[in-house]
């Protein structure tokens, strides 16, 4: 019985060892797999990344092209229309006529002026974000009816200006939305620096909307805006919670890391 037996005790020690083997290979094997994938989807984050910063400073290049061409070139020629007009205007009789040209001439080229401002402002670059926001203040039309009241503990501060560029157009998307959705009458715009981060705080007393049937219809114009603005700040690892309702408003918290 016992010469019967020895072979049976011998090869289930070997089948027991093969079998362990056999799940550790496979256990080992699906973990390889699970990083591999891990690793993949990773490489595809990065590279969805890449591909939307190129995109977006691309789209900053061509701002910064035709801001150029409208002040050299635009600006120029209108200048030098006026300058005629204004010689024109000096030796006719018809002065009255020749006044209001040259009105004309002067709001189109405030226009002109503006528009440039907006595609790529000169006191964002120069001096810095808290300047420029302070910059968009003052620009608010008062035909508008909108009051904004901008805080910020460090004016004048600097900081990357990839990142104070990404916040300008941030407030600058969030402020249009005010001006022409909105009508509200009041806009509350903190900026407060920290040794590691910024806080921007944006906050208006409109009428707001339904925040939560506009996110899940990504295909509207609001909620495509707001998913540009997720992207923005997402290149810049930061932190974007909004919030609006019907008849409370619109307020948007965005914490980016500046250290």
């Amino acid at each position: 019985m016992i010469e019967i037996l020895k072979p049976v005790i011998i090869i289930t020690p070997v089948l027991l060892v093969l079998a362990i083997g056999i799940i550790l290979f496979v256990f080992k094997y699906q973990r390889r797999m699970l990083q591999h994938q891990e690793h993949v989807r990773h490489l595809q984050e990065i590279r969805q990344r890449q591909l939307l910063d190129a995109t977006i400073q691309a789209e900053e290049e061509e701002r910064r092209r035709v801001a150029r061409d409208l002040h050299d070139e635009v600006g120029a020629m209108l200048a030098l229309v006026k300058l005629n007009v204004h010689q024109l205007t000096a030796q006719s009789e018809n002065k009255e006529s020749g006044q209001q040209v040259k009105k004309m001439l002067d709001d189109v080229m405030g226009s002109v002026r503006q528009i440039s401002h907006n595609l790529m402002p000169v006191v964002l670059e120069k001096m810095g974000l808290g300047q420029a926001l302070e910059a968009m203040r003052r620009a608010i039309p008062a035909a508008s009816g909108v009051a904004l009241t901008l805080t910020c503990n460090q004016p004048d501060k600097r900081i990357e200006p990839k990142t104070e560029l990404f916040l300008y157009r941030v407030v600058q998307e969030l402020l249009n939305n005010t001006l022409k959705h909105a009508q509200a009458s009041e806009v509350q715009l903190s900026l407060q620096y920290s040794d590691k981060d910024l806080l921007l705080t944006y906050q208006d007393n409109g009428n707001g909307f339904d925040y939560n049937s506009l996110s899940r219809e990504p295909n509207s114009g609001g909620g495509l805006g707001l998913m540009n603005l997720q992207a923005r700040l997402e290149l810049l690892n930061g932190k974007f919670d909004f919030f609006s309702a019907l008849n409370s408003g619109t307020k948007a918290i965005i914490s980016v890391p500046i250290s």
